[in-house]
């Protein structure tokens, strides 16, 4: 079940200030009633202490206490207190007013007032919630003690808390839904980046990878966001590009020696040859094939480097002894352009290693390293350990590589400038040897070397695996 967020988010706002509000009246209400409730106990409390200092000055109650002749809804309204004088049995001696005589007492109060502490009560009388302060009269009976009950109507308390619940209710549902449109606006607000992004994103395909995110975002957050979504649709779009540049190449450089063997089998064909002519078309023929069977290894090897499903066959592997035995096999080119080899091993070159593969690097290196080097030039090969590492070094006299051409220089069937073009090969010797040194949790770099000699100069470095 899907939510919006925005609706979430004014949800929780809302609950929450919601709650917030109502803990907050609760506490209001609770503590203004118990400040009314305080009022009136003291209201009462002492107009009984003054009533009954009166008794006990006068002895009985004194007929000349003045009270207003009002009718009981007015006595009720503008004066609300009924003074009940009772006897120890609890029986009503005098009332003022009156009729207040058959006012409820509480025989427990009652006895609690004889100590000399005033105590209260609540008791239902002709459908008023009465309040009741009991304060003893000294010196009033021989046969006991009198108390004298001072008693006011609750109804005015009981309208005003009303009133208070009431305002209270209402500031909480007032103030909860100025929340939930308060936090609905603001959370539309903080969305709004997010739904153009969306609205944006959803526009964008494989054919429009041009396009780049333009969210009209002012926090922080949402511009770093927009940020990393367009470095990496810049990123999609190289690696879109370089794909549909890589399949372009693969098919030219299939295409190239297909047409080749085609043609010159076309050409067998067509008169009777002897056997020495079929034999020259097969060996070139062959050679095509060879060929194209590298590439293709090399284009398997490449993508299952790249998608982690090579494992690698770690053994020990002596450095200095493998790049002897590819310069062995190169030995005839090296004569042939009179280059002068400089070989500077480590005492200890030997490294845990895929050896299959470093031999393949190491080929592939020490090939370019022959191919572009001048005739009579020379090609240096170092290698030594440090900080747990193997750093091996492969240099070549001769043109150096272009500015322009260093940060394309290991992309499959990239083609540098005319003085450093590939030739008869793959296209992919450096992009394969960059794939087997990060196999290994290494890399390799390119770069040239100072004048006068010039050339390109390759280092890799390798992690020593024990």
């Amino acid at each position: 079940m899907t939510r919006s967020l925005r609706r979430t988010l004014a949800v929780r706002f809302a609950a929450t200030m919601a709650v917030g509000l109502a803990g907050t009246s609760v506490a209001i209400w609770l503590a203004a009633s118990r400040v009314l409730h305080h009022q009136v106990d003291q209201g009462i409390a002492a107009m009984a202490f003054v009533a009954a200092n009166e008794l006990e000055r006068t002895a009985q109650c004194s007929d000349r206490v003045h009270i207003m002749a009002l009718d009981a809804l007015r006595y009720r309204h503008d004066i609300n207190r009924y003074i009940v004088f009772r006897d120890p049995t609890c029986v009503a001696i005098r009332a003022i007013p009156g009729w207040a005589m058959d006012l409820p007492a509480d025989t427990a109060a009652l006895r609690a007032a004889r100590s000399d502490t005033a105590t209260f009560s609540e008791a239902r009388w002709h459908d008023m919630t009465m309040r009741s302060a009991y304060v003893a009269v000294a010196g009033s009976a021989p046969s006991g003690q009198r108390v004298l009950q001072v008693a006011t109507s609750l109804d005015r308390v009981q309208a005003l808390q009303r009133l208070m619940l009431v305002g209270l209710l209402g500031i909480v549902l007032l103030g909860t839904s100025a929340t939930f449109a308060g936090a609905w606006w603001l959370a539309g607000s903080a969305v709004r980046p997010v739904m153009e992004i969306t609205e944006q994103a959803q526009h964008i395909e494989a054919g429009t990878l041009d396009q780049r995110l333009s969210a009209h975002a002012t926090a922080d957050e949402y511009r770093g966001l927009v940020g990393v979504l367009n470095r990496m649709l810049d990123r999609l779009s190289a690696a879109f590009a370089s794909q549909r540049r890589f399949t372009g190449d693969v098919s030219h450089e299939l295409r190239t020696p297909l047409t080749a063997v085609r043609g010159e089998i076309e050409v067998a064909l067509r008169a009777d040859r002897s056997p020495r002519e079929y034999q020259r078309v097969l060996h070139s023929a062959l050679e095509e094939i060879d060929r194209m069977t590298t590439m293709t290894e090399e284009l398997l090897l490449i993508s299952r480097a790249e998608a982690g499903l090579i494992v690698l066959q770690r053994e020990p592997t002596d450095i200095a002894g493998e790049v002897d035995r590819v310069l062995d096999r190169l030995r005839h080119r090296i004569a042939e352009k009179d280059l002068r080899i400089e070989h500077d091993a480590a005492a200890d070159g030997t490294a845990t290693l895929d050896r299959g593969l470093v031999v393949r690097l190491l080929d592939e290196l020490l090939d370019n390293a022959v191919s572009y080097s001048d005739e009579g030039g020379r090609v240096m090969i170092r290698h030594e350990h440090k900080d747990g590492r193997i750093f091996l070094v492969v240099e070549n006299t001769g043109t150096p590589i272009s500015g322009a051409d260093l940060p394309h220089l290991f992309e499959a069937y990239y083609r540098a400038d005319l003085a450093r073009t590939r030739g008869t090969g793959t296209g992919l010797g450096l992009t394969t040897a960059r794939a087997i040194a990060r196999l290994h949790g290494g890399d390799i770099r390119a770069s040239n070397r100072p004048p006068p000699d010039g050339g390109a100069r390759f280092e890799v470095d390798l992690p020593i695996h024990s």
